[in-house]
């Protein structure tokens, strides 16, 4: 008896066809896994970066003192006709939006215009540092820092930290 060979002459169009639809969702599943590392990178710059900038305004506030110099100064808050570089005392901080952000001495950081640090002061009791306080013991500061992507983009906050300056 004789054995007939089956002759083989390649993939059947059924074949080629799975073989075609396996590799493209391998591969539409690496493009996808390549896009959220790629907003995940974007994140984690973006924190980065608005750390960095909370980090410039304590920086700044801690060389400054607690009570304003000026003993007939009893404002919270900037003093009428200070300016950002002639605030003398945490408080005066208190309600202020930098954009573009400041460094720690107090000098615009170009290039971060779409960041905004928004800045404020409260009075805290050292105490109870998550409930409010009276003016005198210690105030928390709390640094806000907010991205804009572009004109018309909504400000969405990025990072936010505070901290408890107190009277010494």
């Amino acid at each position: 008896m004789r054995v007939r060979k089956r002759q083989t002459r390649g993939f059947t169009l059924i074949e080629a066809a799975m073989t075609t639809a396996i590799i493209g969702i391998a591969f539409a599943s690496v493009i996808e896994l390549f896009a959220a590392c790629t907003r995940q990178n974007k994140v984690a710059a973006s924190t980065t970066v608005a750390m960095m900038l909370a980090e410039h305004v304590q920086e700044m506030l801690i060389s400054l003192p607690f009570t304003d110099p000026n003993p007939l100064s009893a404002t919270f808050g900037a003093e009428s006709g200070e300016t950002l570089a002639t605030y003398d005392d945490v408080d005066d901080f208190h309600g202020q939006t930098f954009n573009p952000p400041i460094d720690a001495g107090r000098m615009p950081i170009a290039g971060l215009e779409q960041y905004s640090q928004v800045i404020t002061v409260t009075p805290a009791n050292p105490a109870r540092p998550s409930a409010s306080g009276t003016a005198g013991n210690a105030v928390r500061v709390r640094v806000t820092v907010a991205f804009q992507a572009n004109e018309g983009a909504p400000v969405e906050t990025v990072y936010s930290y505070s901290w408890l300056k107190m009277n010494q």
